[in-house]
């Protein structure tokens, strides 16, 4: 007796390709590995140009013209998911989330707003080499030297965005040795879609390096003045509060640091998606931030 699937595998291709096309990208890979007749209808144009974005923005000439010289659909999604594309203007770039296909986007320093980010008494501006995706980028990173009011803020055209996808964003930095006035006061996070605001309380310095590669929980103490500062050992230190964000070490190296609770974008939304991170109530001197970037990601949930 033949088996169901010996029975799908009589279908036309073009059939094969629309229920295909109506899965995901991983599930096309998984479908391509099951007999040649599914190879062929999941390695189609049919299935990868539904899961291929149509309104992908302008990546700069060169790139551009890479991509379209590529023999088919499922090659542009590898590469777009594998290969951060620089976008026109040469400050933000753009990958494929490969679960979903959904559009993800980086917005390098130079793309984001910082108070007295061109005062070089306050900021300098340094290119490193860095990894994202497996890929070696070169990025300008923005070094905080002093400052008493912090802000970074950053803003995206929803339209630039996947419809009807849950978004995270998160801010990608690291800490230098000198890193002074950036676990307390708490760091506020936010994200403002038309008018919709969400906050969290965040804290940039949460972690120690434990000696062994690890972090744990940094301690601070407050004095009557409620000036905050880390001790090591005090019978009246306090772990950092329950409610506060700590950023998450990532694969690379870097820390990032989750803003707020996300957000979703609806099919209909045409208006901008801002977010910043700050701390601007207690004026204490800051320093030793470097800030890489902020990231508008995919997020496998619903929110």
């Amino acid at each position: 007796m033949e088996t169901a699937a010996c029975w799908i595998e009589r279908l036309p291709e073009e059939l094969l390709a629309a229920v295909i096309s109506l899965t995901s990208p991983p599930d096309a890979c998984r479908v391509a590995a099951v007999s040649r007749a599914f190879l062929a209808a999941a390695d189609s144009d049919d299935v990868w140009s539904r899961f291929l974005p149509g309104d992908l923005p302008r990546f700069v000439d060169a790139y551009e013209s890479f991509l379209m010289a590529l023999p088919s659909c499922k090659a542009r999604f590898l590469r777009l998911s594998d290969d951060p594309a620089l976008l026109l203007g040469r400050v933000t770039r753009m990958w494929l989330d490969k679960a979903t296909g959904g559009k993800c986007y980086m917005l390098s320093a130079r793309a984001l707003n910082i108070s007295w980010g061109d005062e070089p008494n306050y900021w300098r501006w340094i290119h490193l080499d860095v990894l994202h995706h497996g890929k070696r980028i070169t990025c300008e990173a923005a070094q905080l030297l002093h400052v008493a009011w912090l802000e970074v803020r950053g803003k995206i055209d929803s339209r630039m965005l996947s419809p009807n996808s849950a978004y995270g964003v998160y801010l990608v930095f690291r800490l230098d040795p000198k890193t002074h006035g950036l676990g307390f006061p708490f760091q506020e996070g936010l994200i403002n879609v038309g008018g919709s605001v969400s906050t969290r309380r965040a804290c940039l310095h949460g972690y120690d390096e434990d000696g062994a590669g690890g972090v744990v929980p940094r301690k601070y103490v407050v004095d009557s003045t409620h000036t905050y500062w880390p001790r090591t050992s005090s019978s009246h230190t306090v772990l950092v509060e329950d409610d506060v964000t700590l950023p998450q070490r990532r694969a690379d190296g870097w820390l990032e640091l989750e803003l707020a609770d996300g957000f979703y974008n609806h099919e209909d939304d045409d208006g901008e998606v801002r977010v910043a991170l700050n701390e601007t109530k207690r004026l204490y001197s800051k320093g030793g931030l470097i800030v890489r970037s902020i990231e508008f990601r995919i997020k496998q949930q619903n929110i």
